[in-house]
């Protein structure tokens, strides 16, 4: 009944590795993978999802968060140019040092952590030059830290 009624809009049967990569490239994280129990929705960009018009068990947790700034926040990272594709594992750089390791491929997804000294926002992301290693050699990745539909479809992906 879905395939008949979805037929005139180009259904199709997709399998789980299809489904896999498309929520890489909508930046969708995935439990156990990229995510736990400890990850938050600002280390996930998704802030706007709180209401704090209501009680909530994490909800002092979070403000906490919101005043004091994170150290970790998950990036979803293009390539420039590059012939290979990473699987997952793959270690991240910042302007030169080593930030974190790539959870996902094709289009990278992975959290970019900051020094204790410093708190990740959009700026911190934005004003830095970005490489993943694959297989010993580094790829220039520009950065995105928000859904690309989210960002409305005129608006470039944030580069360094």
């Amino acid at each position: 009944m879905l395939m008949e009624q979805g037929k005139d809009y180009g259904i199709i049967n997709a399998g789980y590795f299809a489904q896999r990569t498309l929520r890489i490239e909508r930046m969708y994280p995935s439990w156990g993978h990229d995510i736990d129990k400890k990850t938050t929705p600002y280390h996930l960009n998704r802030e706007y999802h709180i209401s704090y018009d209501e009680n909530f068990i994490a909800k002092e947790a979070l403000l906490k968060q919101q005043q004091d700034g994170m150290q970790k926040r998950f990036v979803q990272f293009l390539f420039e140019n590059h012939n290979l594709e990473p699987s997952s594992g793959e270690p991240i750089y910042r302007n030169g040092e080593f930030c974190e390791f790539v959870s996902a491929a094709y289009v990278c997804l992975g959290f970019v952590h900051a020094p204790s000294s410093e708190k990740i926002t959009v700026n911190y992301n934005r004003g830095a030059t970005y490489e993943i290693d694959i297989a010993t050699k580094q790829f220039k990745a520009l950065t995105n830290v928000y859904q690309p539909t989210e960002m409305g479809p005129t608006v470039p992906l944030y580069t360094n």
